[in-house]
C-alpha cells in the first residue's frame, strides 16, 4: 500500500486535442495531477518531445492517466499530446499540489 501526503485540488482545465500537439497549462503549485482521456484515443510524450503515431504512448478514450505519488512537475511541463485518428479528444486535468 502506498502512503500518500495529503493533496489539495489547485485546478481543473478541459484540454482539446488535436492533430496538432497540446500540452498543460500547468499551475504554479501543481506537483501532481489525474488526467482523463474522453473523446478519442490520444498518443502522448512525457519528454517535451512531439508525439505521433510512431513517437509516444498510446492512451484509450476513457483511460486515467494517474501522476500521483510523487512528485511530477517537470513530467506534466513536459507532457504532449495529438489525437489518434480523425477525431479529436479531451482530456480533464485535476491539479494536486
Amino acid at each position: 500500500m502506498h502512503h500518500r501526503e495529503p493533496m489539495n485540488n489547485v485546478g481543473f482545465e478541459q484540454i482539446s486535442v488535436t492533430a496538432s500537439a497540446a500540452s498543460l497549462t500547468v499551475p504554479a503549485r501543481a506537483r501532481r495531477a489525474e488526467i482523463q482521456v474522453l473523446t478519442a484515443d490520444i498518443y502522448y510524450v512525457e519528454d517535451g518531445g512531439t508525439p505521433s503515431a510512431t513517437n509516444g504512448m498510446e492512451a484509450y478514450n476513457g483511460k486515467s492517466l494517474p501522476y500521483l505519488d510523487h512528485d511530477y512537475r517537470t513530467i506534466l511541463l513536459n507532457f504532449k499530446a495529438i489525437r489518434q485518428g480523425s477525431t479529436n479528444a479531451k482530456l480533464n486535468v485535476n491539479y494536486y499540489d
